[in-house]
């Protein structure tokens, strides 16, 4: 089951990646804009998470104020 808000803190969405329990195909990860550093630390430090389980990046979904992130297995 994905999480309904965006998230906000780096730390809290890479804990639910490590917590997720299911496909990286059913994985929705919705990050707020001001998580959206220009640098990209903050999402490094999230798809580090994500490439330690195996998965890697499959695209987003632009929303208002955030984006929804989708995952598949590494190839």
């Amino acid at each position: 089951m994905d999480q309904m808000k965006p998230f906000k803190d780096a730390k809290e969405a890479s804990q639910y990646v490590e917590n997720f329990e299911g496909k990286a195909s059913d994985l929705r990860l919705s990050i707020c804009d001001s998580l959206q550093d220009p640098i990209g630390i903050n999402m490094a430090i999230i798809t580090d998470k994500i490439l330690g389980r195996g998965w890697e990046p499959n695209g987003y979904e632009d929303k208002e104020g955030y984006r929804v992130y989708m995952y598949k297995e590494m190839e």
